[in-house]
């Protein structure tokens, strides 16, 4: 056989058992092995992969040089890689006798034991010296594993009367392609598994983003606004203590729901947490600095919607819109539907000249809500601050999402 003709068998050959090794990687038992995480069981399943691949490569061979040329150890070392090395002189026995009954009969008992020896030492190797088939070392651990088997192989022809020297060229062809084909299937299977890590581990950093930002929104109300709220208690109890009464049971809603609400919440929550908020801002700034409205359509008042997600937006309305006016602030929540959305708009208006310089935030509660609202809904949910002639409205649209938001996020 010309040399050329003989190298384009040999890697149409090997591309055809390497890719279809590589289907394996979607065989959840096979995943599994490779992950380190497999049951028992799932030994049974690399077993009779392992044999399949190695049946496969044993009758697409072909015999040069006295020596039958195949591939049937790729599937017996992935065999023992996978399931380890009973698991993988298992494959190579069933494999061995197939081999020797169905393909090469004057094979004789010495291929059966290359066979075994295959998957004995690949399964020995992965358990014992895990990292040699970690990258392009495989290549070397699987050229070795051959090396050890196609010796047994070597002294059968030259004991049944071969000529092993000349059959040389056609064992090192089989030794450089085996070497080859477990190389490839290992490396690939490696990177799609960690192509699929990488996208549990994206999926995980964002969940945990989210709940991250939940907690920042969470948390910015514990230090400065829990002092201003006690020291309007305070003052409250000396001069009306049926409103003080109310103001404490606000104060505990507010922080009951701030502590121990899930990601998502009904929208008629939400604007009752506000309402509280809002409720505290009103006795600290004084009754009639401040007026709350709320205009909530009834067909949209269980939807559900990020938790904490007017919180951010009614406090920069009170610090932003209200105090810093001299005249009555009216903040006014309001949600209707329009069919695939939800809109939710919070306005804030106050008359009066500004009695001091208003106040310059960072922006970076309401960007944080912005990012938080990209990430659960993929994009489709959108923020917005327009300005109006005496204040500033914060419009926000949110598809219409089944069941709860977190489970989409």
């Amino acid at each position: 056989m010309d040399i050329r003709v003989l190298i384009t068998e040999l890697f149409e050959k090997l591309s055809l058992i390497a890719t279809a090794g590589l289907l394996g990687v979607l065989v959840p038992p096979l995943r599994n092995r490779l992950l380190g995480v497999g049951r028992p069981r799932d030994i049974w399943v690399a077993v009779v992969f392992g044999l399949l691949l190695s049946l496969w490569g044993s009758t697409m061979g072909f015999a040069w040089l006295g020596h039958h040329l195949n591939l049937r150890a790729v599937g017996i070392m992935i065999a023992g890689i996978l399931g380890g090395a009973r698991a993988g002189a298992l494959t190579g026995l069933l494999a061995g006798l197939f081999f020797v009954a169905r393909v090469a009969p004057d094979a004789g008992v010495w291929a059966l034991g290359a066979s075994i020896l295959d998957g004995w030492l690949a399964g020995r190797i992965a358990e014992r010296k895990e990292r040699w088939f970690v990258g392009w070392r495989a290549i070397r651990a699987a050229a070795l594993i051959q090396l050890a088997s196609l010796t047994i192989v070597a002294l059968g022809i030259g004991v049944s009367g071969g000529n092993t020297v000349g059959a040389l060229p056609s064992l090192g062809a089989q030794l450089l392609g085996v070497a080859a084909g477990v190389a490839l299937w290992v490396n690939v299977a490696r990177v799609v598994l960690a192509r699929e890590e990488q996208a549990v581990a994206l999926v995980a950093a964002q969940a945990a983003a989210n709940e991250l930002s939940l907690q920042a929104l969470r948390s910015r109300l514990e230090p400065h606004f829990l002092f201003n709220a006690l020291n309007t208690l305070r003052a409250t109890i000396r001069t009306d203590p049926d409103r003080a009464r109310g103001l404490v049971s606000d104060l505990a809603d507010l922080y009951r729901y701030l502590l121990h609400h899930p990601r998502d919440a009904s929208l008629d929550n939400e604007v009752e947490h506000a309402c509280a908020y809002l409720a505290i801002e009103r006795a600290r700034l004084g009754e009639e600095r401040l007026a709350v409205r709320t205009a909530i359509d009834e067909n949209v008042r269980d939807t559900r919607v990020p938790a904490l997600l007017l919180q951010p937006i009614v406090e920069n309305a009170v610090k932003h819109g209200i105090t810093p006016k001299d005249g009555v602030g009216t903040i006014t929540i309001r949600a209707r539907d329009l069919g695939d959305l939800v809109r939710i708009e919070v306005e804030d208006e106050a008359d009066g000249p500004a009695s001091h310089p208003p106040t310059k935030g960072s922006g970076l509660a309401l960007t944080t809500l912005r990012k938080r609202l990209e990430r659960q809904y993929n994009g489709n949910a959108a923020l917005r601050l327009s300005p109006l002639e005496r204040g500033t409205l914060v419009t926000v649209d949110l598809p219409k999402m089944p069941g709860d938001i977190g489970e989409n996020a």
